[in-house]
């Protein structure tokens, strides 16, 4: 078995995961901020609160990023060596942090 072998077997799983799950922050960050710039509050979740939108927007950023780690991670996946792994690990910290940032500044507000 070679070194390393036994992470390379669930990654496409959560590859697979991680983008499902960063199409679905974008689809809802988009159509929120879309609803929010259109000036239809009448949703619950768009009451007028000053920080929708700066939390909208960095939904929208780190949902980008944590698509293009993924897109890190399946280059990672075919070619398995280290200077891939250094880029598909950087890439997914950033997106990691953008994502608590976004939700840190949401839990402020």
């Amino acid at each position: 078995m070679a070194v390393g072998r036994d992470g390379r077997d669930f990654m496409g799983i959560l590859l697979a995961v991680n983008l499902v799950a960063n199409v679905i922050i974008l689809g809802l960050a988009g159509w929120s901020l879309d609803k929010y710039i259109d000036g239809e509050q009448n949703h619950p979740h768009l009451d007028g609160n000053t920080t929708t939108s700066f939390v909208l927007m960095f939904a929208l950023i780190a949902g980008v990023v944590g698509a293009c780690s993924v897109i890190a991670g399946i280059m990672h996946f075919y070619a398995w060596r280290n200077e891939s792994l250094a880029e598909a690990f950087s890439l997914g910290i950033i997106s990691w942090a953008l994502t608590a940032l976004a939700f840190g500044y949401y839990i402020q507000s």
